[in-house]
């Protein structure tokens, strides 16, 4: 697999995000509502980079982004997502990437625990986590913002 490179998130992403975002393939994944606008990933881009969240790049190009906001920082306590452009699926990227996240926020807080929601037909998911040391804590099989039920991951680092 060719090199990746992280930059922390910033305005200037918003445009690529939207092209990502806008997808229903991806989005379908995510708790997210798709993404109709570029104004509201302009939004969107604003919020998540008061957190630690960066976007992912092969080839100086943006393919996906990867961050853990904040969920309790006294306790700290942080959740995980990424999302990818639908082209670099199936080839390792996204668990680089996460890899990549959960040394990166070890190396900054030191000991943190990591959460990550994942709709249960998201098998790939499930089996990035599993693969980087998550564990199932929860499902919710009455997941309201999706039909379909919703799988809780914890990882102490």
């Amino acid at each position: 697999m060719e090199q990746l490179t992280y930059e922390p998130l910033d305005d200037m992403h918003a445009i690529r995000l939207f092209t990502i975002w806008g997808d229903p393939e991806v989005i379908r994944y995510t708790n997210v509502r798709f993404m109709c606008t570029l104004g509201e990933a302009e939004a969107r881009v604003r919020m998540l980079k008061q957190f630690d969240v960066f976007v992912v790049k092969k080839d100086q190009q943006v393919i996906g982004i990867v961050g853990c906001p904040s969920i309790d920082r006294e306790k700290n306590e942080y959740g995980l997502f990424y999302q990818f452009s639908k082209e670099y699926w199936g080839q390792g990227i996204a668990t680089a990437a996460a890899g990549w996240m959960i040394d990166y926020m070890k190396k900054t807080y030191g000991e943190v625990t990591l959460f990550a929601d994942v709709l249960e037909k998201n098998r790939a998911s499930e089996k990035i986590l599993r693969h980087l040391g998550f564990q199932k804590v929860t499902e919710d099989k009455n997941n309201k913002q999706q039909d379909e039920g919703l799988h809780c991951y914890r990882l102490t680092k």
